[in-house]
């Protein structure tokens, strides 16, 4: 995964929205990522090793959850295109079983 570029987001700083256009899939490196529901409300924290933003492997995804950093955060951060390359590269099945979830 060294080919993508690595984002750092600081403690309180907002990744994404809900309902915005999910365009980035995002892996943990370091830190602690909040995800909150509609009304602001934090329902899981993730952390190192853990990803996030799944929903750009949708073709038109929109982010269901919004995602803000409780620490500072370091991420890989790949492209809804770069994922959805790797998925069919890796066989070409893939993409349709994951637009289908």
């Amino acid at each position: 995964m060294s080919d993508f570029p690595t984002v750092t987001f600081q403690a309180g700083q907002r990744i994404f929205n809900a309902g915005e256009a999910a365009d980035h899939l995002y892996f943990i490196q370091e830190g602690t990522v909040q995800l909150l529901d509609a009304q602001g409300q934090v329902f899981v924290e993730i952390a190192d090793g853990e990803s996030f933003g799944e929903q750009a492997f949708l073709k038109g995804g929109v982010r269901g959850a919004s995602a803000q950093a409780k620490t500072e955060v370091s991420c890989i951060q790949i492209a809804s295109e770069e994922a959805n390359q790797m998925l069919s590269e890796a066989s070409p099945l893939w993409v349709p079983v994951f637009e289908a979830l």
